[in-house]
C-alpha cells in the first residue's frame, strides 16, 4: 500500500478507536468498488488509474477477510496483524501509546486538535460524514495559512451547501494569497466542487470553445445537481469584452450564468452531429467567484490597482473594500448577478514572513511536507534558500505554487543522479558540509 493511502487508512481507523467507534460497521471496499464500477463511476479515468485503484481496493479489502462487512475494530486489528513492524518501530509505537495513557491518567493535557479530523470521508466509509463548519475550518487550517475570515466563510458556505442551501460568494484578493487554494484543498474531500478557469469560458455558439454548458455536460448527471462551482479569475470574465459588432460578450456569458443562479431547471444542448438536450435542476448549485478585481479597484479609486489590498490593512477592513454596488458600477457585473451574491470576502496579501512560515510549517500547507509525502523522502532546505523562495513568492505575487515548483525542480535534479536516495539536501546557495547523511550536491 502506498504511504499516502496507508497514512489515511491508519489515521481514520485509529481515530475511530479514540472516538469509541470500535463497533462501527464498515462495508468491504470491494463491494463499494464493484457497485461504482457497474454504475460507470470509473468510465472517465484511464486504464492505468483504474487498475491502480483496483489494486489498492483489493489490498484494502483483505482486511475484511472476505466478509461483506466488519467492525472498525476488527478491520484495524487485521491490518495490524498484516503489518510488518520492526522491533524499533514497535518500541516507538508503544512509547506513543504509553505517553497517551499517562495523559489520560493524570488528565493534564487536552486531546490533540487534529483528532477532530479523523472523521474525514474515505472511499471505504459506509455512511455520510456529518461535517460541521468547525470541522471544515480545521481541515482548511491544515492546508491554508492565515486568511481566517475566508476560511470561516468557506466553511459556512460549504456546510450550507451540504445541507441543500445554495449560496453564492465572492473571494477577492491579490494573486498568490490562497483564495483558490482554499477550494483546491476542499475539492480533495468534496468531489462535487468544480474549479473552472473563468477567462477560458466563451459565449454559447462559439465552436471549439469551452462554454458554460460544458461545466455541466462533461460531468455525471448525479454530480451536476449538487455542484459547487468555483470560477477562478472571475474578475477577468466580468471585464468588458467588446466584439466588432459592439457586443459585450462578457454580458452574454453572464446571462448564461444568471439562468443557473436563478435555481431553475435549465436546458443544455450538446454540440455535434449527435446533439441532444439535457435538462439540469440547478436548485442546489452554488457559485464562488474568485479574483483580484484589480481593474474594479482601479476604476473606483483612479489610483494604483493594489489599493484595497494593503498588506498592513486589518482583515475586517479588507472585507469592506468591495461592495455589491462596486461590482455593478466598476466591475461590469450585471446587477441581477450582483444581487444574488450573499457575501464578499477579501483576503490579505501574504508577506515574506508568511511564506517563510508556510515553508517551516509541519502542516500539509508546506510545499516541503507535500513533496516529502508524495515521494516518501526526507527533505532538508536551508534557511537562506527558504528566505529566497519566500521573498520571490511575496515580491512577485507568485504564491505557494511558485515555491513548490522551485523545490520540485531542485528535487528532480538531485533524484536524477540519486533515484534511490531517501534523504535530500536542497539549496539555492553554495554550501559545502562534510559528513552529511543527505544526497547533497
Amino acid at each position: 500500500m502506498l504511504r499516502e493511502k496507508a497514512f489515511d487508512f491508519w489515521k481514520t481507523y485509529i481515530g475511530l478507536m479514540t472516538k469509541g467507534g470500535v463497533d462501527v460497521p464498515m462495508t468491504n471496499p470491494a463491494v463499494t468498488f464493484t457497485a461504482d464500477a457497474k454504475a460507470g463511476e470509473y468510465d472517465d479515468i484511464s486504464d492505468e488509474e483504474y487498475y491502480e485503484l483496483l489494486d489498492f481496493t483489493e489490498e484494502l479489502a483483505s482486511f475484511w477477510k472476505k466478509n461483506r462487512e466488519a467492525t472498525a475494530g476488527a478491520v484495524l486489528l487485521e491490518a495490524l496483524v498484516n503489518t510488518d513492524l520492526s522491533l524499533s518501530e514497535t518500541d516507538k509505537l508503544a512509547q506513543i501509546l504509553a505517553e497517551a495513557s499517562e495523559r489520560k491518567t493524570y488528565k493534564y493535557i487536552k486531546p490533540e486538535p487534529e483528532f477532530e479530523t479523523t472523521f474525514d470521508k474515505t472511499p471505504f466509509d459506509e455512511g455520510e460524514v456529518e461535517w460541521t463548519p468547525q470541522m471544515i475550518y480545521e481541515y482548511l487550517d491544515e492546508n491554508v495559512y492565515r486568511q481566517e475570515n475566508a476560511k470561516k466563510a468557506a466553511a459556512i458556505m460549504l456546510y450550507n451547501h451540504l445541507k441543500g442551501r445554495r449560496r453564492n460568494m465572492i473571494l477577492a484578493g491579490p494573486t498568490g494569497c490562497g483564495k483558490t487554494e482554499i477550494w483546491r484543498s476542499l475539492q480533495k474531500r468534496f468531489p462535487f466542487i468544480k474549479i473552472v478557469n473563468g477567462p477560458q469560458i466563451a459565449c454559447d455558439g462559439w465552436k471549439g470553445s469551452y462554454h458554460v454548458k460544458d461545466i455541466f455536460l462533461e460531468e455525471p448527471a448525479e454530480k451536476v445537481k449538487k455542484m459547487l462551482i468555483v470560477i477562478d479569475e472571475a474578475d477577468k470574465l466580468f471585464e468588458p469584452s467588446i466584439g466588432s459588432a459592439g457586443v459585450d460578450y462578457s454580458r452574454k456569458i453572464q446571462n448564461e450564468f444568471l439562468k443557473i443562479m436563478d435555481g431553475d431547471k435549465v436546458d443544455f444542448v450538446s454540440e455535434g452531429n449527435d446533439a441532444k438536450k439535457t435538462t439540469i435542476d440547478c436548485s442546489h448549485v452554488s457559485f464562488v467567484f474568485c479574483g483580484s478585481f484589480e481593474t474594479l479597484l482601479q476604476n473606483r479609486e483612479d489610483k494604483p490597482a493594489t489599493i484595497g489590498f494593503f498588506q498592513n490593512t486589518a482583515p475586517d477592513e479588507e472585507a469592506e473594500s468591495i461592495t455589491i454596488e462596486d461590482l455593478v458600477e466598476y466591475g461590469n457585473v450585471r446587477r441581477e448577478i450582483a444581487g444574488r451574491i450573499q457575501q464578499i470576502v477579501a483576503l490579505n496579501a501574504l508577506t515574506v514572513d508568511d511564506f517563510e512560515h508556510i515553508l517551516n510549517s509541519r502542516k500539509q500547507m508546506s510545499p516541503i511536507r507535500q513533496l516529502e509525502k508524495l515521494y516518501m523522502v526526507n527533505l532538508s532546505v536551508d534557511d537562506k534558500t527558504k528566505r529566497i523562495l519566500a521573498e520571490k513568492a511575496a515580491g512577485k505575487n507568485l504564491g505557494c505554487r511558485y515555491m513548490r515548483s522551485q523545490i520540485q525542480s531542485m528535487l528532480d535534479e538531485k533524484m536524477f543522479d540519486n533515484p534511490d536516495c531517501r534523504n535530500f539536501k536542497l539549496s539555492l546557495v553554495e554550501e559545502k558540509e562534510e559528513g552529511l547523511p543527505w544526497c547533497a550536491a
